[in-house]
């Protein structure tokens, strides 16, 4: 939804005789409740609150001290493919997911649940106020579904038991909503994706290379989430059933240049199913929310100092950074195993001390830097295509919720486990070629757990791999024991005034590690498998019961 619809109504007022209740005026620029929820463009402007919602929650803005929270950056740390990076006391709830230590009172943690259930509400809305009694009221009402079946997709595999909500809450009594199960909620999910899709509302796109037409929450993303939902649920046959519908649809493919993922040259592109949309509008800087850039942007004015043929490598914002989410050790030694130091998603992606200085940036002094193991990433690295440079606002990337090469490995999964070995070697194997990997035959699901790791990397979607594949004990035994620091220290002699000098600059780098004193760092059992309900929650629902190990 590229653009919020609001509506305005005049009033009129008649005064006349002298028993005219004064009291009684309608206030100027409200519309009543009940005469709102009835044109289409009512319907469009409620549905347009469900996309902003769901794109806040996902990849947008928190508030306060919490401003950078959203559930895209807490999955990812709750995964081992980044250290945390920046200093170890900003940040304190990034900290604290990193080092699996998180409590019930982390603010990212709250504020990704309450924006998911602000969205359910917003879905409500759409599902219960319209009646579905032309085309474009039809559709949103599905669409409302989609959404929904996505909020509660995300509750549940993060907070296991959350309450379902499926209906306006209007009374005090009414928000008592006591945890769910497990079965009551992935029974909802699926019922609610198949509702949308067998309704016959949701679009698709014209053509593999309609960038407006994937916008929107389109039949083939329904099916992919569904596919999902069965997926996680070991469902196999029915998740292969769902799957190949998107990639049989002929609507998807992969790109061929994957460098491009995260930054407006990929926005509306034939790889993204699913995203949260962005455009660049000058006159609404800040509603479209500038979170891919200062807190994970490389160091720039905190030791990093971009040279004149920087720009030449890549469209850096030298404006400011923070540093964090750097790349884990065991994420790059991975790739190097499978792809070679020269690895095209490898190179792509992640980038070592040198291969910075390659990029025409230095150092002039000692650096730093925490929660670093000497690895810098480049996937959805802030870029000068990708928002306002002066205010980090302005944002005009979209974010992909689920790209065709997850698609493509998820059926691939499907396929292994339900004993279609020739469509779990080809799936795979586009995958590969596109990586510019060799082929595989006899694909294990170790091979595609592997290849998920290495094309889905540092997405936010790796903890809920583990997690559903019975792995998170083992990947995650260590996470967050010990506190990396790389130092980068230049050479005495260096010139940094010319770019000829960065380039040939020499640096000694040296990585130690830290004890981390919190006792609750690594995978905590009957704890870690999900996270706390929110303390402020527990405080006003008297019915909600926290997970273990929270209390």
């Amino acid at each position: 939804m590229k653009h919020i619809i609001c509506s305005f109504i005049a009033c009129a007022f008649i005064f006349q005789s002298c028993d005219v209740d004064l009291l009684n005026i309608a206030q100027q620029g409200v519309q009543d409740e009940n005469s709102y929820y009835q044109t289409d463009e009512h319907s469009e402007s409620a549905l347009a609150a469900v996309y902003n919602s769901w794109r806040g929650a996902f990849s947008g803005a928190g508030s306060g001290a919490n401003h950078y929270a959203n559930g895209f950056y807490m999955k990812n740390f709750m995964a081992d493919d980044f250290n945390t990076g920046g200093i170890r006391s900003d940040q304190i709830s990034a900290q604290e997911i990193y080092e699996s230590a998180t409590t019930a009172t982390n603010g990212w943690v709250e504020n990704y649940y309450k924006k998911l259930y602000e969205t359910i509400y917003l879905c409500n809305l759409v599902i219960e106020k319209f009646t579905p009694d032309s085309p474009i009221k039809a559709r949103n009402i599905a669409e409302a579904k989609f959404y929904r079946a996505l909020c509660h997709f995300e509750l549940t595999t993060l907070w296991g038991t959350p309450p379902l909500v499926d209906k306006i809450l209007k009374t005090s009594d009414e928000f008592q909503v006591a945890n769910s199960t497990q079965e009551a909620l992935w029974s909802f999910i699926e019922s609610e994706l198949n509702e949308a899709i067998h309704s016959g509302n949701l679009t698709t796109k014209a053509s593999i290379n309609d960038i407006d037409g994937g916008t929107r929450a389109t039949i083939e993303a329904a099916h992919a989430l569904l596919g999902k939902a069965y997926l996680f649920q070991g469902k196999y046959a029915n998740a292969k059933t769902e799957l190949e519908k998107v990639i049989h649809s002929g609507k998807y493919g992969l790109v061929d240049d994957i460098s491009g993922f995260y930054h407006p040259v990929c926005n509306g592109s034939k790889e993204y199913v699913l995203e949260c949309v962005r455009h660049y509008d000058p006159s609404n800087m800040y509603a479209q929310g500038g979170w891919m850039g200062i807190l994970g942007n490389w160091g720039f004015g905190y030791g990093f100092i971009a040279g004149a043929e920087s720009s030449q490598h890549y469209r850096f914002n030298t404006t400011s950074g923070y540093g964090y989410f750097n790349p884990s050790k065991s994420l790059y030694d991975t790739y190097v195993a499978e792809e070679g130091v020269d690895g095209y998603r490898l190179t792509s992606w992640i980038k070592t001390w040198d291969q910075v200085v390659a990029m025409n940036i230095a150092v002039n002094a000692t650096s730093s830097r925490y929660g670093n193991e000497g690895y810098f990433r480049l996937k959805w690295l802030a870029s000068l295509d990708d928002e306002n440079v002066a205010y980090w606002c302005g944002n005009q990337s979209n974010t992909p919720v689920i790209r065709y090469a997850d698609v493509l490995l998820m059926a691939a999964e499907a396929c292994v486990l339900s004993g279609d070995q020739p469509n779990a070697d080809k799936y795979v194997n586009l995958v590969r070629d596109r990586a510019k990997l060799s082929s595989k035959s006899n694909v294990t699901l170790d091979d595609v757990k592997l290849e998920r790791r290495l094309e889905l990397a540092m997405e936010g979607i790796r903890f809920q791999d583990l997690k559903r594949w019975g792995d998170a004990p083992a990947v995650l035994a260590d996470k967050g024991k010990k506190l990396p620091t790389f130092i980068i220290t230049p050479n005495a002699n260096n010139d940094i005034t010319t770019a000829q000098g960065i380039y040939n600059a020499q640096y000694t780098t040296s990585l130690s590690y830290t004890d981390n004193e919190r006792p609750m760092a690594g995978w905590t059992p009957n704890r870690d498998e999900y996270l706390p309900f929110p303390e402020t929650e527990l405080q006003v629902n008297s019915n909600l019961v926290q997970n273990p190990g929270y209390n």
